[in-house]
């Protein structure tokens, strides 16, 4: 199978070891980035599944910067990014490489994700254009946003990074996942830089994925939000003028502001409230540390601390 899988862990090893576990027997080639862990992932791979690759990495790096390591390390015509918090009872990898093999001008594919209680979860979307975004504001995001709906294969704008298929011929064309940003929007970067070189990325609900949807960083509520924003700032930026960027940004927050103002749970859980008025402030501009520096904080202290 000419086929590479990419798994990133940072501190993460049970879910690790069950994504693991439920990709059992594969010809696939499974790789995995080890994010500089302290809680002994790297070590239960190598003994748990010693046909796996381990990146042990010492020091602590984004999404993006992780996921191009592996596919350099690695040689699959195809690719598929998975995160750690990730099973599937039937990965499809066959299909998978048989749909791309039919379809030579999809560069990503995108399967059907869902949560653990088996709910769909919202994987497929537009592109956060700045008349998306405005479109949004006035529906509160449900109206013509969403594009995870349906049962057969079918074009979208981009799908999520927790689970992605993406060709290699396509990213030599285009390039690698956008380092600069640390976490979030660096999927939606790559898409559309690939659809705008005339590559097509496609909904694939025919495979189903469960994401588990990690711990990491939800101590860290305002840091990921942070995060989060200065990557929509950089993709806005990036791929609209300056009065494009800064009406797509307030429009996503007004979104927020109004669901802190307007909704049943917010009301009622001032923890809700608080993180749905930070978005809104985000929105206008980010002043706090995000996940980038606390990275960036335990790689400066890695000389100093004792390893676990």
């Amino acid at each position: 199978m000419d086929l590479s899988v990419s798994i990133v862990n940072t501190n993460s090893r049970e879910l690790l070891l069950a994504c693991l576990e439920s990709l059992g027997d594969t010809d696939a080639e499974v790789v995995v980035l080890d994010n500089a862990s302290e809680d002994g992932s790297a070590a239960a791979v190598r003994e748990r599944f010693p046909n796996v690759r381990v990146i042990a990495q010492e020091h602590r790096a984004g999404f993006g910067a992780n996921h191009n390591a592996v596919i350099r390390a690695t040689t699959g015509r195809y690719l598929y990014v998975l995160n750690e918090d990730t099973t599937a009872a039937d990965w499809g990898l066959q299909r998978i490489t048989e749909y791309l093999d039919a379809n030579p001008r999809v560069a990503v594919l995108g399967p059907r994700l869902v949560y653990p209680d088996g709910r769909l979860q919202d994987s497929a979307w537009r592109f956060p254009t700045p008349l998306v975004s405005t479109m949004g504001l006035a529906t509160l995001g449900k109206l013509g946003i969403k594009q995870s709906r349906g049962a057969r294969a079918r074009p979208v704008d981009w799908v999520m990074g927790a689970a992605l298929v993406l060709r290699r011929e396509a990213l030599d064309e285009v390039g690698l996942f956008d380092e600069d940003f640390f976490l979030y929007s660096e999927e939606v970067d790559l898409q559309a830089r690939l659809q705008q070189a005339g590559w097509e990325v496609h909904y694939f609900p025919e495979l189903t994925v469960v994401h588990h949807e990690s711990q990491f960083s939800a101590d860290l509520p305002e840091r990921r939000i942070n995060e989060m924003w200065r990557s929509r700032h950089r993709y806005w930026r990036k791929h609209h003028s300056g009065a494009g960027a800064r009406v797509a940004a307030l429009a996503t927050g007004a979104q927020y502001a109004v669901r802190a103002l307007l909704s049943p749970v917010a009301r009622r859980d001032p923890g809700t409230e608080a993180r749905m008025r930070l978005h809104a402030r985000d929105a206008w501009r980010v002043t706090g540390p995000g996940l980038r520096e606390l990275a960036d904080e335990w790689n400066g202290s890695v000389g100093t601390a004792p390893r676990r």
